[in-house]
């Protein structure tokens, strides 16, 4: 069901390092009251960066290290400078498909390849293209959720293809974990999963890693949350897979978690004794920030409720605002971390404005998702 590739060394990677003062200012928020949800400027000016590494994202998963560093997975990623105006310059490749940054304090580490004098993503799969520009364009990995087991991270890499023209023409070709050592998060190894289901499932869009025996995956299908569960300290082991009544063998089985769908990336947290899902109901155009909660990480959700509008800050034309993700290692006051990601329908509006695709922090008050 799964095969793996090493890397004994990474072939180069770039790691330019930018700090700002912004992560100390004080923080501008919009919050009314105690039970309302805010804008933290705090963490969305932190990675409005203007040059020195990725000056733009989506994705935006966070992983705390066990040295209390705090591992940042992105998407998408302008790397470059940022005019004073606040266009940016088209480069070539025009984005890399996945990079990280290490927060350590009030600064940042970003990690991304040069290969052959192109700048590329930090993790490209085997059978791609290297060398080139056209290494980001024809088979890439766009990162999923990640984790920290045996002493090493491990990031779920999604395997896409350019199938069609244009933004939306790419297609789905597997699901893939990469493992990096640590403290130097050199990458190892690719393992690859052969878990089909009824429907494309994309695995590793979440991660829980929060029960004593078992990790759980979880990945959308077709828009709904599925979810299945490795043995503790084992993701390589053989999967079990939840069917709505019992878990399976066969990945065939799997049915979804929920009654509802949801985004492409979502989260699944524990807090305190209970087990809280976020993601976004409704579209791009028109999605809220969406809650339920739990006994356990895979059935009995309840108490559905929608928290917060997901748009860009700027409404103006072609924005969408997309995959709200936790960050519960940030929580404080009893209010939890969000992000979630902007982009816009028109390509040339991201070299326009670089802030049209930076993401947005918000903070949730915890008993706002919890009370009944």
């Amino acid at each position: 069901m799964k095969r793996s590739i090493y890397f004994p060394v990474l072939i180069l990677i770039a790691v330019t390092f930018s700090s700002c003062n912004c992560f100390n200012k004080e923080k501008n928020t919009e919050k009314v009251s105690a039970d309302s949800v805010y804008v933290d400027y705090k963490f969305t000016n932190f990675f409005a960066r203007d040059c020195c590494g990725i000056t733009g994202a989506d994705g935006f998963y966070s992983v705390p290290l066990p040295d209390d560093r705090i591992v940042w997975i992105f998407g998408d990623s302008f790397l470059g400078t940022v005019n004073p105006d606040g266009s940016r310059e088209k480069r070539s490749p025009v984005f890399v498909r996945n990079a990280f940054a290490v927060q350590d304090g009030d600064s940042l580490k970003s990690l991304y390849q040069v290969i052959d004098g192109w700048e590329s993503s930090l993790v490209i799969p085997p059978d791609a293209v290297k060398g080139s520009e056209f290494s980001e364009d024809s088979l890439w990995y766009w990162p999923g959720d990640g984790f920290v087991e045996n002493g090493k991270l491990k990031v779920f890499m999604t395997a896409f293809y350019q199938a069609e023209e244009g933004n939306w023409g790419f297609r789905w070709v597997s699901a893939n974990l990469a493992t990096f050592s640590l403290p130097d998060i050199k990458l190892e190894k690719i393992d690859h999963f052969d878990y089909p289901g009824e429907v494309e499932i994309h695995w590793g869009h979440a991660v829980c890693d929060d029960d004593p025996d078992f990790t759980y995956i979880y990945g959308a299908g077709d828009k709904y949350p599925y979810v299945a569960r490795a043995p503790k300290g084992n993701i390589l082991a053989d999967w079990e897979f939840y069917t709505g009544e019992e878990w399976v063998n066969d990945s065939k089985l799997a049915k979804p978690m929920v009654d509802f769908k949801g985004s492409e990336q979502f989260s699944v947290i524990k807090i305190n004794d209970k087990y809280v899902m976020l993601t976004q109901s409704g579209d791009f155009l028109q999605g809220n920030l969406s809650s339920v909660i739990s006994d356990y990480p895979y059935k009995g959700w309840t108490n559905k409720k929608d928290l917060y509008p997901i748009q860009p800050l700027k409404q103006v034309k072609d924005l969408f605002a997309y995959n709200p993700v936790a960050h519960p290692f940030f929580t404080e006051n009893n209010e939890l971390l969000v992000s979630y990601c902007v982009n816009s329908f028109n390509l040339d509006d991201l070299f326009e404005d670089a802030s049209k695709y930076r993401p947005v922090f918000i903070r949730v008050p915890i008993d706002k998702i919890m009370e009944e």
